[in-house]
């Protein structure tokens, strides 16, 4: 899942972000006469480089346009009665947690990122890293019920639905909690290692978990498998399923042609979800694998460093950015979402 620290989302964890590759204690600054002239070697060491700025305002920007987008969902949803059918609540459910993604999230993972500090307290730590976890869950479990219950009314119509929206809505917050609450449990402040004596600094500080290393690469690929993998391999199926089921429908002279497009339309963009789901959380799933497993190069340059290590943010935070105009068009009533503000 990208945690902005160790290894786990959606979209992001402390120990992940390749600190070793910039190990602070190779920085020369014995040979200064006070600790503020070392502490400025150190600083200027890990300062955000142009590269790192460039995705700061890319993020940053990304930030603006779904906030803005997400909380149109949720007024809209929350104050037109019209609007609160079983589907619409799913999707503002689904912008809240995108909103708790990028307001809460997004900042503090990037600063962390691009200055190679974590600079707050350990409540953030652990909290920053819950919040997170348990958004991105709680994306992926309303993506798989979004896409069970069209499944359901596109192979069973006359059925009525298996559950109450809100029940759901309900278990999925509370099963999404439960998912991410192994981490902050085991998570703290670590000072970073410097070679001067008796000196001390919140550079370099970092946020990780205190189990060993061995446990935390089997549990970001337990991670990978249930947050990415099963996920993306029962949606996939469904409206594979789907389209096989339409496909025969159109052939039946009994189902209105209308009726049959109108479905093919909902199963056109239930493709488009699958396809950004997969697009946005692969990178950063790989990427973490890699990461954990050792498999990235040392020998490379500190640009390199950070694209590979922000480019998966930026496809992550992409799905809570895109989210809000994909759901809305799944609706069937995207146009309300902005007229009703209007």
């Amino acid at each position: 899942m990208d945690n902005y620290t160790s290894s786990s989302s959606s979209n992001i964890d402390p120990s992940s972000s390749e600190f070793d590759d910039y190990d602070t204690s190779q920085i020369i600054g014995l040979q200064v006469k006070t600790h503020e002239e070392y502490e400025d070697i150190i600083a200027d060491a890990l300062w955000p480089n142009a590269v790192e700025q460039w995705f700061v305002f890319v993020l940053g920007s990304m930030m603006l346009i779904g906030v803005i987008g997400n909380t149109l969902v949720v007024v809209v949803v929350a104050t037109n009665k019209s609007m609160r059918n079983a589907l619409n609540l799913v999707l503002m459910n689904l912008a809240i947690a995108d909103l708790l993604i990028l307001l809460f999230c997004l900042p503090l993972t990037v600063v962390n990122d691009v200055t190679k500090t974590f600079w707050f307290s350990s409540v953030f730590c652990k909290s920053v890293n819950f919040i997170n976890n348990t958004s991105v869950y709680v994306s992926i479990m309303s993506l798989v019920f979004i896409t069970c219950e069209r499944w359901r009314a596109i192979t069973y119509p006359l059925k009525s639905p298996f559950v109450r929206t809100r029940s759901v809505i309900a278990g999925i917050w509370l099963l999404a909690m439960f998912l991410s609450s192994p981490e902050p449990v085991t998570l703290h402040l670590a000072g970073a290692p410097f070679v001067r004596p008796n000196f001390t600094t919140k550079w370099g500080t970092r946020c990780k978990e205190s189990w060993s290393e061995e446990f935390q690469t089997n549990y970001q690929l337990v991670q990978t498998i249930f947050s990415f993998v099963l996920p993306l391999a029962v949606i996939s199926v469904l409206c594979l399923h789907m389209v096989r089921t339409l496909h025969f429908s159109s052939c039946n002279l009994t189902v209105a042609s209308r009726q049959i497009s109108i479905r093919k339309k909902a199963v056109r963009m239930l493709c488009a979800v699958v396809f950004l789901f997969a697009m946005s959380n692969l990178p950063v799933h790989l990427y973490n694998i890699a990461l954990n497993y050792g498999l990235l190069s040392t020998d490379v340059s500190t640009n390199t460093i950070a694209v590979r290590k922000l480019l998966p943010r930026v496809f992550s935070y992409s799905s809570s950015c895109l989210n809000p105009i994909l759901y809305s068009f799944l609706s069937g009533k995207w146009p309300i979402f902005f007229l009703a503000v209007a």
